[in-house]
């Protein structure tokens, strides 16, 4: 499936920056049943050579007026349900922020966790706040996914014991590993089964 580049600039997304050029909408296939479960919400960037670098030196607090800019272009449409967002694990560990999070007046989202080697090297204490803040975003009805798994990131969070409901595997990974699959379903079964 393609993505479709549903809106083009929304004002708020200006005044936030001016590389951002638009929201792109890419589905989400389950692999089980080939069926699209839901939208991924991108940022468009005029230059798409550097946009993870764009996003990863953002703070927490950037981040959530992104989302926010987001979810109030994507409000009125037809594409406003069952959203994929992109979160940095910051949101989690810094308390202004996650209580930003939780307060804000949407539907349950699927929140996809990206820059998870960060959550690796926080502290035992960092980790367990996050654990719980992402519990009490579970019990708010939001779905918690990993972002971007591959085969050898999939086999460090095997202790981690995070309250998930999905793993979004790394396109380039499946590609790559569709002909010899176990490795990546291997890591992503043991996470699943770890959770109880």
């Amino acid at each position: 499936m393609t993505a479709h580049n549903l809106i083009d600039t929304p004002p708020r997304l200006q005044y936030l920056s001016q590389d951002i050029v638009g929201i792109k909408l890419e589905p989400i296939v389950a692999l089980a049943s080939l069926r699209q479960v839901g939208v991924e919400v991108l940022s468009v960037l005029a230059d798409t050579r550097h946009s993870e670098d764009f996003f990863c030196d953002r703070s927490a607090g950037w981040s959530l007026t992104l989302l926010e800019a987001q979810l109030a272009a994507l409000k009125n449409t037809p594409h406003g349900h069952n959203l994929f967002i992109n979160l940095p694990i910051t949101v989690l560990t810094e308390p202004a922020s996650f209580q930003r999070l939780i307060r804000l007046p949407c539907v349950p989202l699927n929140i996809a966790l990206v820059d998870l080697a960060a959550f690796l090297a926080l502290s035992v204490a960092q980790k367990q706040r996050v654990v719980q803040n992402l519990q009490q975003l579970s019990r708010q009805g939001h779905a918690i996914w990993l972002d971007d798994i591959d085969d050898v990131l999939g086999q460090s969070f095997l202790s981690c014991r995070l309250p998930l409901s999905g793993i979004k595997i790394d396109k380039e990974a499946f590609w790559r590993l569709r002909d010899t699959p176990f490795p990546l379903l291997s890591a992503c079964r043991a996470c699943a089964y770890r959770r109880y």
